[in-house]
């Protein structure tokens, strides 16, 4: 878990030294305070000042290091992780599941509740309350919960916190998450669930924050994130990258969760091809990590429906890397897990082409990470939770 400081976001000169010192040690490193005052250009007076306030407070813990020489053990300063913690909810097929997460960025408490197609909002609102309360119920004793950053699919409104629509729930329209969850937690925050994985691979990977890096998800639905040089695309907070309900002729008779005929969705998104595959193969799996491995060994080129849908895809994805021409693509999802699509998918993209000479940019397939889509979803959340901490 690596924070981040706004000094503007701070009173005065103490509090804005108090944030510096947490966010370098949320690194996860431990530091005497003679190697916190060089990282920070700090004197030895304010640093003893600002890391006796952490400790009082309990966001910090001194502990002894390895002794050298004939002297007294070095002391070392450490992030007491236990001292703040925040709740996620993210979607995963038809499910929701929530997270406790403490302030090193590890996930103490797991939950998860199925979600029938036909749910409306007050059902929504009852089953995401319930997880709060359960997770909340869990934080063991001294730790603070700040908040809860729900994590979703579909399109969302995220400086407003509106949940516009989602196909895996069509009776979810314009939903109101931080009023809906107010009553259970002292934040909400709300973010695409695609924007949070990509935050978090590029804090893994700094590489990818050096140029354009674009997340393609092909599964359930169809979406991408975006970002550029390491910042999201979406800093204006509106909805972004719902490539799934691009409109083609070729399917112009085909009615799409969105309310829209005609959306990329269905022709290649799982909720459109899952029940043709399961005329064929009637065990196949609604969760896409569990569908994942039951698609590997498929022959599912046998299926002219899926055919259509991954060309579909593929000059979806060309069209798209025209207008924002990535450096590389990262493609996630259930139907990549099968080789004989992925060779196919990656023929037909090359195909496409881009501009004059202008090459493509590299595909890599990966799996989705539900752990990715957590850390991402609560860094924002511990930024925001750290500076109200900090300033009460």
């Amino acid at each position: 878990m690596i924070l981040t400081v706004d000094e503007t976001h701070y009173d005065d000169a103490h509090q804005r030294d108090c944030a510096r010192v947490i966010a370098l040690i949320s690194n996860g490193r431990q530091y005497s305070r003679p190697s916190i005052a060089e990282a920070l250009d700090m004197t030895s007076t304010t640093t003893s000042k600002v890391v006796g306030d952490l400790i009082a407070r309990g966001l910090l813990v001194e502990t002894a290091g390895e002794k050298s020489g004939r002297g007294r053990p070095a002391i070392r300063i450490g992030l007491n992780a236990r001292r703040l913690g925040a709740t996620v909810i993210h979607v995963s097929s038809r499910s929701l599941r929530g997270t406790l997460v403490d302030f090193g960025g590890r996930a103490l408490e797991r939950a998860g509740v199925d979600i029938p197609d036909d749910v409306d909002r007050d059902q929504m609102t009852a089953a995401m309350r319930d997880l709060i309360r359960s997770l909340v119920g869990k934080c063991p004793p001294g730790m603070q919960h700040i908040g809860t950053s729900v994590s979703v699919s579909g399109v969302v409104d995220v400086k407003s916190r509106t949940w516009l629509l989602t196909s895996r729930w069509p009776n979810i329209r314009d939903f109101d998450l931080a009023t809906a969850l107010a009553p259970v937690t002292p934040e909400v925050l709300v973010c695409r669930h695609l924007d949070a994985e990509l935050n978090a691979r590029l804090l893994q990977d700094p590489v990818f924050g050096t140029d354009n890096t674009l997340l393609l998800h092909w599964g359930w639905g169809i979406g991408l994130a975006y970002s550029v040089n390491g910042d999201s695309f979406i800093r204006a907070g509106g909805p972004f990258g719902e490539i799934g309900h691009w409109r083609f002729n070729l399917l112009e008779d085909r009615a799409c969760g969105c309310g829209n005929y005609g959306c990329l969705e269905t022709a290649a998104s799982l909720w459109a091809l899952l029940p043709r595959m399961r005329e064929i193969w009637p065990d196949l799996s609604e969760d896409e990590e569990l569908l994942a491995g039951q698609m590997s060994g498929l022959p599912l080129l046998d299926m002219p429906d899926m055919r259509t849908g991954l060309q579909l895809m593929a000059r979806s994805l060309a069209n798209v890397c025209r207008l924002l021409f990535p450096k590389r693509v990262i493609v996630t999802g259930p139907f990549i897990a099968n080789a004989d699509i992925w060779q196919t998918f990656e023929k037909a993209f090359q195909a496409e082409g881009l501009i004059g000479t202008l090459e493509l940019p590299a595909l890599l397939a990966d799996r989705s990470s539900e752990d990715f889509a957590i850390l991402g979803a609560v860094r924002p959340l511990f930024n925001l939770g750290l500076e109200t901490f900090i300033r009460s």
